[in-house]
């Protein structure tokens, strides 16, 4: 084989020379329209936009679309009344008794510790110690082994567990405001505002509507009895939370309470599939909106997508040692203490 015909075989063999090929394969990224979303709010969504638009313009079964569109909003308004009676109850029951104790333990082990001399009072009155060099680690053989064992089990004393937990709560809130700002992003922004509700629809194929516009009264109603509440809820839910985990004086209820946590994002999902009718479902399923495109790709497209947890990675360190106020100027001197107990050593 001549040297000629060499280089073209190995050419032809390398991925070198297809790279034509990948590179089609790498720009044909989907940017087709997306389904509206397979949970309450999204079917609230789905029905509002598709039976007020066949009612205005008289298809079969009004009454049936007037009913459907009246549950609904009564579906999705009681999955958020829920979501906030629950945010309440988190707040008044759960998150004021547990700071009230935590506040309680840490002030004791303050005047423990320092010891009256070298201790003050905060404008709450609680005990903190005046300065590191005052700090005294035998008295807290002091305690009774119970307080000895609610003082270690203080979230702060532990601060790469109690981070890596506040982390991955943070990043379950985001993942959910995410999926409402593209959500929002797609109807409110991509799609057209269009001033007759004859536009508002396009039929796809196999019985599939895409949102091709919105009036401008539909993206008001939209954005203020869906999006907001939902921004909102999640938004609180996320501070309280994280209130509620630093103010957990036991480390295996940290990550319980974060579980349990959970479960009110998952309510929109819940109510979808124990209410929501197999035709409702189908309506939602094959709603479609409009959604940004892929782009080309960038550094920046690439480097992008970290910006979500770079963003819960601040704010959990932010909230940890700035802006927590369960302890308020908590001194980071549990661990030295507690390093000195042998009962610390079972957990």
């Amino acid at each position: 084989m001549d040297e000629g015909r060499l280089l073209t075989t190995v050419d032809e063999l390398s991925p070198r020379g297809k790279v034509g090929e990948f590179e089609d394969h790498e720009e044909r990224v989907a940017d087709d329209d997306v389904p509206i979303g397979e949970h309450i709010f999204g079917f609230a969504m789905a029905s509002l936009i598709r039976d007020y638009v066949h009612v205005w313009l008289g298809v079969n079964a009004l009454h049936a679309r007037y009913i459907r569109m009246a549950l609904s909003c009564l579906m999705a308004f009681g999955c958020l009344g829920v979501q906030f009676f629950l945010l309440r109850a988190v707040n008044n029951l759960l998150c004021a008794s547990a700071v009230a104790q935590i506040r309680n333990d840490y002030s004791n082990y303050e005047l423990t510790v320092y010891g009256a001399k070298h201790s003050r009072t905060t404008e709450n009155g609680f005990y903190r110690g005046r300065g590191a060099e005052f700090l005294n680690v035998t008295n807290f053989q002091a305690l009774s082994d119970d307080d000895k064992h609610h003082i270690c089990q203080i979230p702060l004393a532990h601060p790469g567990y109690t981070f890596a937990i506040l982390l991955v709560w943070t990043m379950t809130c985001l993942a959910d405001l995410r999926k409402t700002v593209d959500s929002m992003h797609g109807l409110l922004i991509l799609t057209p505002t269009v001033k007759h509700l004859a536009g508002v629809l396009e039929e796809k194929d196999e019985g599939a509507v895409a949102v091709a516009g919105l009036t401008l009264p539909m993206k008001v109603l939209l954005s203020v009895f869906c999006y907001v509440p939902r921004l909102v809820s999640v938004s609180l839910l996320s501070f309280l939370g994280c209130r509620w985990l630093l103010a957990t004086n036991s480390l295996n209820d940290i990550l319980l309470n974060a579980l349990a946590l959970e479960f009110m994002l998952s309510l929109q999902y819940l109510v979808y599939e124990i209410l929501v009718s197999k035709r409702g479902r189908h309506l939602t399923e094959n709603t479609f909106v409009k959604t940004a495109k892929a782009g080309d790709l960038t550094v920046l497209s690439t480097v992008g997508m970290s910006l979500w947890l770079l963003a819960a990675i601040i704010w959990v360190y932010m909230y940890m040692y700035e802006l927590q106020s369960v302890l308020l100027d908590y001194r980071w001197d549990v661990k030295r203490a507690c390093d000195t107990w042998d009962g610390a050593m079972h957990f």
